[in-house]
Parts: structure tokens; C-alpha cells; sequence
């Protein structure tokens, strides 16, 4: 068959509408007849409306059609000749035209079961195949299966409405779905059926509700009173055969229009669009493994997250190579956005986001010089959102609950830890000026400020993150942001057994020392898990105990209701309004309080913590920064002398031995686990200093063929001096806890 390569190719087209009754379907009809006047390929209709039942057939005045094949026999005949090209030829000689060169192929005699076993990746190949040979046009309901599968497959879609308040409210809200899952609106032109219907909505008026998707009314056909009749004759597709028709030549119009279409280049993810699909509880059958790719390389299906974002897909980012060609347009884009942004109101940040989101795919959509496929377009959409309303590519990790460390050495380098593991990722900042408006973001949420003046910040995010930041002319390579994460919810002592932190014999322990009011130090290096381990030994403290947090950053997250928080206060840019640690922890003891929790000693807070837990504030705990318990009471003693008191060191040691009872070491060990590897009784003090004994340790056997360390936790054989306190108290805990563990085999 002859083609006219240069302008008239073969297409898909998609003819649907908001709902039922909007005439999409004789238009379809007349639409397939009138293209295959036009073209000597024919014309494939597909009844894809399981509402439709065959009306297309009797339209038509076609006899037996129980005898036609349905496209699920075709389909069935596809599969069984093994797909592709070839067996799309052999499916092409069981295709029947009419004498008017369309060919309808209904869905089958049970439309929407038949709909349920489709399998949207055959059924896409198949398609695409036909469409080498015909026009193929698509005839469909409106439902949230079948509408991306159209969107995606369509080189073109005509949307039919009437004009009429409901309709245009309904396209409205289907289109804002489709825009928020990222299918872009730019192919579908809007028809209006019966424009001149009797208190019909103005053109002027839908267009101006359209205006936020950037869709105008494309054509306007009229109502005649012939349609009734026609429509209910056996030939309903021949009215496009009176010329003298006013909705005839109208809809010659929407022909040529067709016949002008090119079609798309390459088409859409399908990737994508399955897992949207497998999402979509629709009627679409999706497997785990659909199909392959036109590449060869296998499909898998996975879950669409929710729309808050709670979970990244599988870390998918560490898998996108960095692509620089969108960093020009994102530049276009952003500045337009920003300036138009300020022309709008806005009464939240979920209504700003929507604006800004509007503002970004409108913008797209005003410039189809740019070609994307609908996954691009939902990466650069999200990319450029989190660049104008959020922290930039720091929104992707954030929504990673494995992602426990974000580390930002310079704006093209980003690092993250995850179980326990760094790993250098492709996302990254435009520039430093870019990373520099992210950290001062971050930072004057919580009242910090960094400039030049002051290049050093500490702050936390909503979801209580730590963050660092370092800008020049102290960070020499640009600027440096560090985050440390954690749980929305504190692990529990289970979760932390569970994971081999430490055994339940140990958490026994500490849970009965807390109770009886000993204080505790949490020990241990940078990124070990002081602070988790902190949250669960408050865990411990009863619940009619007056608990007071103090902190640089507040970072703990106590269950208790009798809690009060306390945070640092850095000076202000004149050099004054400083409230450090030390400052806290003097007044904490002017507010009555049962148990003292400092986040971190790290200076001459150290004394007067010493002081409190000496002075009848039993029961308090902190973290400190060492590698072994002797280490941490070393260390104490030398933050104690940074205090500017001028003690003799018998003293402090004193201080040391009647303050602190019990030092719990956290380690993480060469595999990236994080465990307990020492719990540790002070004992009192000898000339050589403070004496301590240990009562659990971890004791590592080695590491296997996986990198894993090896190991297990046991007691010492010691019975703690607490011990005698603890029975003195009611808590009822057995001496076999103590007893050692045999190595495992």
C-alpha cells in the first residue's frame, strides 16, 4: 500500500472523554471512516470501551459478528506466533475491512474480563506492530488503567467533552491526576461535542479553566438534529457522508488534523508507565516480570511509593547517572518559575508547591521543542520543584529511611552512608552557590545563621536530623554539609537485639540501673549510635520522674510526658545572647529535676554534670566521644580541667568514682554494625586512678566470606557491686545473667 512518508505516516490515535454520553464514540466512528477516505492503508478501530459491548459492530450494520475476530483472539493468535513483526503479519490476514476500509476489532464478549488479562506489555507490542501498516484508532472509557496505557501508546488523544459544568469539572480533575503522576498533557486537544447546545458553558469560560493545564478548546462541534437519528440507524457512521452537515465539515477538520500528526519519536517509558499501572488497582493483569524491554533487558515491576514520599523506590538514585544537559534548562526554568512566583499567593507550602508545580509542567508544556519521555519529565519536575521549595537533591536521600548519613563534600560530591556503608552517589548540587542557599535554608529555621562571619553552623531539620555545616573561607574545597539522621520512631531495646546491637541480658542490666536511678555515660566514636542507645536507656526512666533534656542540637526523643528540652544558644552576630551547655546544666538544677539527660558532654559542662549526679540528680545519663570506657573516664577528667577550675586530679577522680556508676561502650566494628562491645562498673578509686570491671563484653571470632563480622556477646562472670542495689530496690533480676556464654559452633 502506498504511503505518503513525508507528512501522512501511520498513528495511533486515542478518542475518550471524562464520561459516558459525551458522543466520543460515533465520532470515533465517523473519525475512522473519514480517515480511511483520506489514506489507502485502512483504518483500525479498537473497541476498547468495555461499556460499549459491541455497538460499534451494529453501527456499522455489520451481519454475524459473532463470527469477526475480537482483539482477544488476535491477541491470543499474537502470542501463540511469538510476537513481533512476523506475527503481526500474520495477524494482518485475519483482520476484515468494511466497505468503508475500517476494520473493527471489539474487545470480546466478555469486554472487561477479557480487559483483566491483557497484559499491558503484549498488548503494547501488539499495537505498535499494527500501526507500522494502519491508522489505529482507539476508542476507550475513561478509568485509571486504561487512560496512561492510551496516554503512553497515543501519538495523539482527542478529548470530547460536552459543554456542560460536570464535564469540564470531571476533565479537570482527571487531568490534575494525570499531571501528578507526570503524564504530560501536551498531545491531547480538547473537542467540545454540541457547543451550541441550549445553556451550554461559554468557550471563553472552559478555556479559562484550562488555562492552568495550558489547553485550548481545538475544535467546536455543533448539534444537529439528524445525530438522534442517525446515531440510532444501522449506519450511524455515514453521516459524516452528508457534506452539507455542519458537524460533518467540523469534523473533517479534526481529519486533516490527523492526517498532518507525525508521530512520536521513540514513545514513552513503558517501564514506568507498568509500574504505575501495577499500582493502579485498576483491571490491568501486571506480573512481577511483564515482559522485556525493545532492548532485551528484563522489566521489573515495583511499587509506586505514596504521595507524602515516606520511602524512596529501592534507592533508586544511586542508579541515575548524572545528566548534565538538563542543567541550562533547569537554569531557564527555575528563573521563570521564581519570577512568575512572585505574582502568586499562596496560603500554605502544600498550596506553594502546587503553584510551583503548575508553574514547571506549564512552562513544559508551552515548549514541545523538548522532547521527554514521561520519566524524564517526572525527574526533571521533581528535581526542579525540590530546587525552588526544598533542599535540592538532599530531598531524594531524605525520603530514604536507610540513608542514616548524608555526607556533602562539595557540591558534585555526595556521600551516603547506608547499613553502615559510604557510598559516592550521582545526584548532586548545580553549584556552590546552590549548596550555600540549601545550608542557609536549613539553618535559619532554627534561628542559626552562616556567612562569612560565621562559616561554622550547627542546626537540626523538622524531622530532627543533625546538621553541620562549613562554609569558605574555612572549607577550603566549597562548601560542607554533613547530616546525621535518625529513626521518625526510637529503635526499641527489641529492634536493637534484634539487629545484635547487644543481648537481652544486657538490656536487663541497663534497664535496671536506669531504673534504680544509677547513672549512666554512653561511650563511644562518631557515628557509632550514642544517641540511639540514649533514647533507649530513657526509655527506662519511670514515667512519674521530672526528666530534663539539655542539648546543642535537641536530637532525643523521650516517651515520656514530664519532659522538658532544652537547647544551646549560639551569640547572635553582635557576639552576644550565647547560652551554652554549661549555662543549661547550672540552671537545670534550679528547676527541680528528677533526671538530668545531656545530649553530649564535650567541654567544661563536664564538671558540673559530675556536680549534679554527686549533689542527689541520681539517675542522669549523657553520651561522650571515646573508643574504650578508660578512654572516657580519661577523658572527663581532661574536659573537667577544661572547665577552668583549678582541681588536683585526686579530686576529679573522686568526683569520677562517686558519680558515675555504670559506662556502656558502643563500637562500630569493621563491617559497619554498630554493637555494644563493653559494659562497664566504676568500682571506686586507688592511686593509679578510678578502678572499673567490666561485666558484658563482645568478643569478635572473626569475619566471614561475606565481610561480616563475626562474634558474640557474653558476661564476664562478674556480679556487679549494683547488684545488691538492685535486689534492695524489688527489681527482680537473676545472677544467671551473669554467668559466660560458650563461643558458638
Amino acid at each position: 500500500m502506498a504511503v505518503d512518508a513525508a507528512v501522512d505516516q501511520s498513528k495511533i490515535i486515542t478518542i475518550t472523554g471524562p464520561k459516558e454520553g459525551v458522543g466520543k464514540t460515533i465520532m470515533a466512528l465517523n473519525l475512522a471512516a473519514l480517515r480511511a477516505g483520506q489514506t489507502a492503508r485502512g483504518v483500525v478501530l479498537i473497541d476498547a470501551d468495555p461499556l460499549c459491548r459491541g455497538e460499534h459492530l451494529s453501527w456499522m450494520g455489520v451481519a454475524q459478528a459473532h463470527l469477526l475476530p475480537t482483539l482477544k483472539d488476535l491477541l491470543d493468535f499474537y502470542g501463540r506466533a511469538g510476537g513481533g513483526q512476523k506475527a503481526v503479519d500474520l495477524v494482518r490476514g485475519k483482520i476484515q475491512f468494511g466497505r468503508a476500509g475500517v476494520a473493527i476489532l471489539p474487545l470480546g464478549f466478555q469486554p472487561k474480563a477479557v480487559l483483566g488479562n491483557f497484559d499491558p506489555q503484549h498488548f503494547h507490542n501488539f499495537l505498535k506492530g499494527l500501526s507500522q501498516y494502519y491508522d489505529v484508532i482507539i476508542d476507550t472509557e475513561c478509568s485509571y488503567s486504561l487512560l496512561p496505557f492510551a496516554l503512553d501508546i497515543s501519538d495523539w488523544m482527542y478529548w470530547v467533552i460536552l459543554p456542560q459544568r460536570q464535564m469540564l469539572v470531571a476533565t479537570l480533575g482527571l487531568f490534575e491526576d494525570l499531571k501528578t503522576e507526570h503524564f504530560p498533557l501536551d498531545r491531547i486537544e480538547i473537542i467540545i461535542n454540541q457547543f451550541n447546545l441550549p445553556g451550554a458553558l461559554r468557550s471563553s469560560d472552559i478555556e479559562q479553566n484550562l488555562f492552568a493545564y495550558n489547553k485550548k478548546i481545538k475544535f467546536m462541534l455543533p448539534w444537529e438534529d439528524e445525530i438522534p437519528a442517525a446515531a440510532n440507524s444501522a449506519s450511524g457512521y455515514l453521516l459524516i457522508n452528508n457534506s452539507s452537515s455542519a458537524w460533518a465539515k467540523s469534523l473533517r477538520f479534526v481529519a486533516n488534523h490527523v492526517r498532518d500528526i507525525r508521530p512520536k519519536a521513540g514513545g514513552g517509558n513503558f517501564t514506568d508507565l507498568v509500574k504505575y499501572l501495577a499500582s493502579a488497582n485498576g483491571l490491568w493483569r501486571v506480573g512481577q516480570a511483564p515482559g522485556a524491554l525493545s532492548n532485551g533487558a528484563p522489566m521489573a515491576v515495583s511499587v509506586s511509593q505514596d504521595s507524602a514520599g515516606v520511602q524512596a523506590a529501592s534507592a533508586g538514585y544511586l542508579d541515575m547517572g548524572y545528566d548534565p544537559k538538563w542543567d541550562k534548562l533547569k537554569e531557564q526554568v527555575h528563573a521563570k518559575v521564581v519570577n512568575d512566583m512572585a505574582l502568586v499567593r499562596a496560603n500554605s507550602d502544600e498550596e506553594k508547591n502546587k503553584k510551583v508545580e503548575q508553574l514547571i509542567n506549564g512552562w513544559l508544556d508551552r515548549s514541545p521543542e523538548i522532547e521527554m519521555t514521561r520519566e524524564e519529565r517526572e525527574r526533571f519536575v521533581n528535581e526542579l520543584m525540590y530546587d525552588i521549595t526544598g533542599l535540592g537533591p538532599l530531598e531524594i536521600l531524605l525520603k530514604d529511611p536507610t540513608v542514616t548519613e548524608i555526607m556533602v563534600n562539595s557540591h558534585d560530591k555526595i556521600y551516603i552512608e547506608r547499613r553502615g556503608k559510604l557510598t559516592l552517589i550521582p545526584l548532586r548540587f548545580r553549584d556552590d552557590d546552590r549548596l550555600i542557599e540549601v545550608i542557609r535554608k536549613i539553618v535559619a529555621k532554627v534561628g542559626r545563621r552562616v556567612d562569612e562571619s560565621s562559616p561554622l553552623v550547627d542546626a537540626r531539620l523538622k524531622d530532627g536530623s543533625r546538621v553541620n555545616a562549613v562554609i569558605p573561607p574555612l572549607a577550603v574545597s566549597g562548601p560542607t554539609l554533613t547530616i546525621r539522621r535518625f529513626s521518625s520512631k526510637p529503635f526499641t531495646h527489641e529492634q536493637l537485639v534484634t539487629m545484635g546491637g547487644l543481648t537481652k541480658e544486657m538490656v536487663d542490666f541497663i534497664r535496671s540501673c536506669v531504673f534504680v536511678a544509677k547513672n549512666v555515660i554512653v561511650s563511644g566514636g562518631t557515628g557509632t549510635g550514642k544517641t540511639t542507645f540514649l533514647n533507649m536507656c530513657s526509655s527506662f526512666i519511670p514515667t512519674d520522674d521530672r526528666i530534663l533534656t539539655i542539648e546543642d542540637v535537641a536530637e532525643l526523643r523521650l516517651q515520656q510526658e514530664h519532659w522538658i528540652r532544652l537547647e544551646s544558644r549560639p551569640p547572635s552576630i553582635e557576639g552576644k545572647g550565647e547560652v551554652s551547655i554549661r549555662d543549661l546544666v547550672k540552671n537545670a538544677l534550679r528547676m527541680r529535676p528528677d533526671r538530668i539527660v545531656v545530649g553530649e558532654c564535650r567541654g567544661g559542662e563536664a564538671i558540673d554534670m559530675l556536680q549534679a549526679m554527686n549533689t542527689g540528680h541520681d539517675g542522669s545519663m549523657t553520651t561522650i566521644h571515646a573508643n574504650t570506657p578508660r578512654d572516657a573516664l580519661n577523658r572527663i577528667e581532661t574536659m573537667c580541667l577544661m572547665s577552668g577550675m583549678d582541681l588536683p586530679v585526686w579530686v576529679l577522680r573522686e568526683m569520677i568514682a562517686g558519680a558515675i556508676h555504670v559506662i556502656t561502650q558502643l563500637t562500630r566494628l569493621e563491617d559497619g554494625s554498630r554493637r555494644v562491645t563493653s559494659i562497664t562498673e566504676i568500682t571506686g578509686r586507688d592511686d593509679k586512678g578510678v578502678t572499673t570491671q567490666e561485666i558484658f563484653k563482645f568478643v569478635q571470632t572473626g569475619i566471614n566470606a561475606d565481610g561480616k563480622v563475626e562474634g558474640y556477646h557474653t558476661a564476664t562472670g562478674i556480679i556487679p557491686n549494683v547488684f545488691k542495689t538492685l535486689k534492695s530496690h524489688g527489681v527482680e533480676i537473676s545472677e544467671e545473667i551473669f554467668k559466660p556464654k560458650e563461643p558458638p559452633k
